[in-house]
């Protein structure tokens, strides 16, 4: 599989938020069905990099590094790639029939909508970066279905916002690799932004994805000390910002986050802080009293389906 970039699975790590937020980490009837929906992500999101390599090969060949992918480079030809291809997908379909209807459904929309995203709607702009943003919405929902772990609006919503940031990240990150607006033109969708709108994209999407995982630590969570875990999240993202505006770092995501020793820090803290909370009940704040979860009613008065994800929800599962 040598068009797989096994290197990037470790995006469908989200897969296992409603694992951990729901406080199931050591239930093996979670376990199993978790690892199945990474397992099937990964599969599935190598078939959509093996076909994106296909289609975007004259672009690539022009690309400063994109040009040394197997495909661009003439090392691999059409044929085996088509192979290659069918062989994920029919893994990652193989895969999801071990999977709850559901949690199937949620794999296959990922699938149909970065095909969509492949063969026409990455020439959008915005739109491109909001598709790459609701493939990891449909990673974690996946994760959620197949567990029957409750909802949470709340980490949706971050996660959404979050891959919005990186997104537009790494938009800003390909433009400083075309100076040129002529060399530009070429490479689709890039030409249609400017580093002054992606900054402000970045600064609209950071704020709000950190406002929406502060919500979640204080209308879900029941225990306060879970509140601790903003301030890793804040330092990251800041972190992350001034790589991208101050120093002007144009590496990919999963390779900035997982090289710059501070934000690598960062996320060692926040999870073992959240592990802590979750699973240790660790509480820096004795004073306050447990109360219970709180429930959110849907429209036309009829009670919703559980909202919160974390441990007390799921005291009797």
């Amino acid at each position: 599989m040598l068009l797989a970039r096994p290197r990037q699975w470790t995006k469908n790590a989200v897969c296992f938020a409603a694992l951990v937020f729901a406080g199931r980490l050591t239930d093996p009837a979670a376990v199993g069905p978790a690892v199945l929906t990474f397992v099937g992500f990964c599969l599935a999101s190598s078939a959509i990099y093996v076909l994106n390599d296909l289609i975007d090969r004259p672009q690539d060949r022009a690309h400063p590094v994109k040009r040394r992918r197997p495909l661009a480079a003439g090392r691999i030809a059409v044929g085996p790639a088509l192979v290659e291809m069918a062989l994920l997908a029919a893994g990652a379909i193989g895969v999801s029939s071990f999977l709850v209807p559901r949690a199937r459904a949620v794999l296959a929309a990922y699938l149909l909508l970065n095909l969509a995203y492949s063969t026409a709607l990455k020439r959008v702009a915005i739109l491109d970066v909001m598709i790459i943003a609701l493939g990891f919405v449909l990673r974690v929902e996946a994760g959620i279905e197949a567990i029957h772990a409750p909802q949470s609006a709340w980490i949706i919503l971050t996660m959404f916002f979050t891959a919005l940031f990186l997104g537009f990240a790494k938009r800003r990150g390909e433009l400083g690799l075309h100076p040129d607006p002529s060399a530009r033109a070429h490479r689709g969708v890039l030409g249609a932004y400017s580093v002054a709108f992606l900054d402000i994209l970045l600064a609209v999407s950071a704020t709000t994805a950190l406002v929406c995982y502060a919500l979640y630590a204080v209308t879900v969570q029941t225990n306060e000390t879970f509140l601790v875990t903003v301030l890793p999240v804040v330092f990251g993202i800041l972190r992350y910002m001034m790589l991208v505006l101050v120093r002007e770092r144009r590496e990919d995501p999963d390779e900035l986050l997982t090289r710059d020793g501070p934000l690598v820090l960062a996320m060692l803290v926040w999870a073992a802080v959240s592990i802590a909370v979750l699973y240790l009940d660790l509480r820096l704040f004795p004073g306050a009293a447990p109360q219970p979860p709180r429930r959110i009613r849907a429209e036309g008065g009829l009670p919703s389906r559980p909202r919160a994800m974390s441990t007390s929800t799921n005291a009797g599962s």
